[in-house]
């Protein structure tokens, strides 16, 4: 799992590929988001994250992104300096719904 924020140089408007406008916000109905390859977890989908140290969150894959291909994930932070600090995470998945 990497990470991504709603604002760059440039090609980033802050709304989703669902449509969620994701701007002023790093959640979408109280869980994280996320940006998926539609093909491997359905947009809407609600899933569970377990990070390595044990830690886990919910969020919603409601974003896509051209680099997001096969089983690889993209959370939203809320700036360009929490993404670099996020790094690349390996990460456990279960969809929950």
């Amino acid at each position: 799992m990497t990470a991504y924020t709603a604002f760059c140089a440039e090609g980033c408007t802050g709304i989703t590929k669902t449509g969620v406008d994701v701007s002023h916000s790093i959640y979408y109905e109280g869980a994280r988001v996320i940006a998926v390859d539609p093909s491997v977890i359905a947009l809407g989908s609600t899933v569970e994250v377990r990070l390595a140290d044990g830690s886990s969150f919910r969020a919603k894959a409601i974003d896509t992104g051209g680099a997001i291909k096969g089983a690889r994930l993209d959370l939203l932070v809320a700036s360009e300096s929490d993404a670099v600090q996020f790094g690349r995470r390996s990460v456990e998945l279960r969809v929950i719904k």
